[in-house]
């Protein structure tokens, strides 16, 4: 009993661990402000079909600290992301690739 006890507290921070470690993926950045998220934007991304978050940039590595961010969810490459910002654009929105890794779990 013991023994399974101790795998499953292993595999519990293994879990965990992998879930905000790891190396840092593309993201597309489409908006930076400092007092408060631009919701603008971020409904603007929706409604062309584009899955966003708005969230505070402490919450990734590879951004700027101190910001709220529209931005997109981890790509699985370079080009998935130039194709997201290529869609972004022709709804009349521009942004721009970054390697980030999300720090924090999504709620």
């Amino acid at each position: 009993m013991w023994r399974f006890a101790i795998l499953l507290a292993f595999t519990s921070f293994a879990s965990e661990g992998q879930a905000q470690g790891g190396a840092l993926q593309p993201h597309v950045l489409y908006s930076s402000t400092r007092d408060r998220a631009d919701l603008v934007t971020m409904q603007r991304m929706l409604a062309c079909g584009i899955e966003v978050s708005a969230e505070d940039s402490s919450f990734y590595a590879g951004l700027a600290q101190g910001s709220y961010v529209v931005i997109s969810e981890p790509l699985p490459s370079r080009s998935a992301a130039e194709a997201q910002l290529k869609k972004a654009q022709a709804c009349g929105v521009t942004g721009q690739i970054r390697m980030a890794r999300r720090l924090i779990a999504a709620h």
